[in-house]
């Protein structure tokens, strides 16, 4: 038999000789054992979780896990999120995708589809129509960067059939950014909805951010924009300024502030001028009038009262009358000049250079000159590129002085590779180490103390003890199986005891010492 298969026997023989009360303790210990070595392995072993989805509406959420729960995939749920193991997200993803999950949770013309036109009335159709059109454009403007929530509100007045007017179509967009919206981007919205709803003014869309109010709109509050834009516009003149002075004076060397002042106030001015010297005719109107009129000579007789006295005597007088109007035109000018807020008021630019990178030495008699001369070479760099325009008001300083010498900092070394793999498997190793150690404790405390047994007592010096051992617990109980054990592993040694004990019975006069130790141990066994 081979030495495994026999040590594999006599622990079997251990086991079984064993009292139950130790069997059912080493059961308990060996079940811990495993039971440990489960929950360390499977904490070392097991793979790290990422997020799959979150933020779901709870019926698409729902519909996710019971996929993942058919599919026998491991997930994770803490609060709105589902994670899922590392190595099998994007797999999970895909197989998810192709199931059509998870569902959007804003329906646009799919709306329709269960729309039945022989149980829908006309005002239903429309509810779902327009239910519709608002999951579309929400839609669109999800897909717009940066934007993390949408909801359009379209104001739909149904017109009556007897109503000669169109009312006034409006609607709103509330949406939620992770980043500042421009104006510009706001009234993009605007025009997307209007554009998208026939009868309605981008005018009268407004869009709102419930965090920073009406973006553009009906009563949008606009007074920051000019602000902004001031801002933007000093910080794009300070870099192009820092563009053309550090390949000089070198990086570091040299420091821009800009201010930019601007309109906040829009201004509408509108003018009227005549040109008296370009005189033109436009309109020449003449009227000419003439009349006659007879004067009485004489006495009144019955002659002057006939026709034919007409040619008798008597005075005649005739008058002509002639009146001419004339209109002329005049050359006429209308300006009008709108003002709107972010035109540019002012500029203000401050530098200040480092004087030991131009090479300027203090203590040098010209030093002074010589960095004026640089100082005005400078300035008129800076004004031609900064469109500075003196009649504006605005203005240049420029000073050279010796920067002080900025604290080295100590530059942190990236992590070796031994950094590197104690940062990603220290936790692993600790629980292999931990694992390792509870192992050892529970293998050497609480197993190997069942199955070793203490020795008795020894027989007596000359090697009652390794008698002992030959027979184990079996001889300890039974004094037969035990000379049986010694007789078939000692059997010289057994034919020369006999042989003493047979002397012995012929010359009593001495004692043999194994004879009386194997019946010390005899009676110790009895006992």
């Amino acid at each position: 038999m081979q030495p495994g298969a026999t040590a594999f026997m006599k622990f079997i023989d251990t086991l079984k000789a064993l009292p139950v009360s130790r069997q059912l303790m080493l059961a308990a210990a060996v079940a811990g054992i495993i039971a440990a070595m489960s929950f360390l392995v499977q904490g070392v072993t097991r793979e790290p979780m990422t997020l799959l989805y979150s933020g779901l509406e709870p019926a698409h959420a729902g519909d996710i896990i019971k996929e993942l729960e058919q599919s026998g995939t491991p997930y994770e749920i803490k609060g709105e999120a589902i994670f899922v193991p590392q190595g099998k997200r994007d797999a999970i993803r895909f197989t998810l995708a192709q199931q059509g999950l998870p569902r959007p949770s804003v329906q646009g013309y799919e709306l329709l589809d269960e729309v039945n036109g022989f149980s829908v009335t006309s005002e239903m159709y429309n509810a779902a129509y327009w239910r519709a059109k608002e999951g579309e454009l929400t839609r669109t403007i999800l897909a717009i960067p940066g934007v993390t929530a949408a909801r359009v509100h379209i104001g739909a007045n149904l017109r009556s059939g007897f109503s000669r007017s169109q009312p006034t179509q409006t609607a709103s967009v509330t949406l939620t950014t992770v980043r500042p919206m421009t104006s510009g981007q706001a009234e993009a919205i605007q025009y997307m909805v209007a554009l998208a709803v026939a009868g309605l003014n981008a005018e009268d869309v407004a869009v709102i951010d419930p965090a920073k109010g009406i973006l553009a709109g009906p009563k949008a509050n606009r007074t920051e924009e000019p602000a902004i834009a001031a801002a933007t516009q000093a910080s794009l003149l300070e870099q192009k300024i820092l563009s053309l002075l550090e390949p000089r004076v070198g990086a570091g060397n040299a420091r821009v502030s800009a201010t930019v002042d601007v309109s906040r106030h829009r201004q509408l001015t509108s003018a009227v001028t005549y040109d008296p010297n370009s005189r033109v005719i436009r309109n020449r109107t003449t009227n000419d009038s003439s009349g006659a009129s007879a004067g009485a000579g004489g006495g009144m007789t019955v002659a002057s009262n006939l026709p034919q006295g007409a040619e008798g005597g008597g005075n005649t007088a005739t008058n002509k009358n002639s009146v001419e109007t004339v209109s002329y035109e005049i050359n006429e000018t209308r300006t009008e000049v709108e003002t709107l807020p972010g035109e540019i008021q002012r500029i203000t630019i401050a530098v200040l250079l480092n004087e030991q990178a131009l090479g300027i030495d203090p203590a040098a008699a010209d030093a002074a000159e010589r960095a004026k001369q640089m100082a005005a070479g400078f300035e008129q760099l800076i004004a031609s590129a900064a469109g500075i325009d003196v009649a504006r008001g605005d203005t240049i300083s420029i000073e050279l002085m010796p920067f002080q010498a900025l604290p080295v900092e100590d530059l942190v070394e990236a992590p070796g590779l031994f950094a590197q793999l104690m940062e990603r498997y220290f936790w692993s190793g600790l629980q292999a180490l931990l694992l390792g150690l509870v192992v050892i404790v529970l293998g050497v405390g609480v197993v190997r103390p069942m199955l070793v047994q203490k020795p008795k007592k020894a027989l007596s010096p000359d090697g009652a003890a390794g008698l002992g051992a030959l027979g184990g617990e079996d001889a300890e109980n039974d004094p037969f199986a035990y000379l049986k054990n010694y007789a078939s592993e000692r059997q010289d040694e057994t034919a020369a005891l006999l042989q003493r004990w047979l002397a012995e019975d012929q010359q009593p006069a001495q004692a043999d010492p194994m004879a009386s130790a194997f019946e010390n141990r005899k009676v110790a066994v009895n006992e």
